[in-house]
């Protein structure tokens, strides 16, 4: 049976209570679709993280001291081992665009769902509409369990991919990436290799 292995970004540093909140009842819809049809492996957790609990968390959970280089390598090795991105939007997040571009043009270039909090549009017009560098699928929600169908789609397009590739890679993950003069619309289909 096909295991689709799920990296989850959620806010960490802007994360509060209000955040926290709304984070764990995406991460509870995403656990509920766990074997539904598919199981799920999720190294990041099913637990909702503040600015209070994420550098203890990792501390317990990956027994390494918090530095930004331990805490950047483990998460980029969750990420390089993914076959998915749950991009949980409920505040800014640095971090999440440093992996957002990761996974782009430096990873995988794993199908990424957006679930972006109403409260927390994305402002930030390079991280919007990147469906022509990507696979980028966004749902905005005011309710969490409102993600539940768009996710499960989600999912099920991620697995039929995954099934449909012996080599383990997606069709839409190229192994040459858009160039820049590409990517700024030059006209051309340049690539580099």
């Amino acid at each position: 049976m096909t295991v689709i292995r799920v990296f989850v970004r959620q806010p960490f540093t802007e994360s509060g209570n209000k955040e926290k909140e709304i984070v764990q009842g995406a991460l509870d819809v995403l656990r509920r679709l766990d074997g539904e049809p598919y199981p799920l492996e999720v190294p990041t957790g099913y637990e909702a993280q503040s600015q209070e609990t994420f550098r203890q968390t990792y501390e317990r959970e990956c027994g390494r001291p918090f530095t930004p280089q331990n805490f950047r390598t483990t998460r980029l090795g969750f990420l390089h081992e993914a076959d998915a991105m749950f991009v949980i939007r409920t505040s800014l997040s640095e971090s999440g665009s440093f992996e957002v571009a990761y996974n782009i043009f430096g990873g995988r270039r794993v199908p990424m769902f957006f679930a972006v909090w109403e409260q927390a549009p994305i402002r930030t017009t390079l991280l919007r509409e990147l469906e022509e560098i990507a696979d980028a699928t966004y749902v905005t929600f005011r309710h969490p369990i409102e993600l539940e169908l768009p996710l499960l789609a989600f999912l099920n397009r991620v697995a039929k991919a995954h099934r449909g590739d012996e080599l383990g890679r997606f069709p839409w993950q190229q192994t040459r990436k858009p160039s820049a003069r590409s990517l700024a619309g030059s006209g051309t289909a340049e690539t580099n290799q």
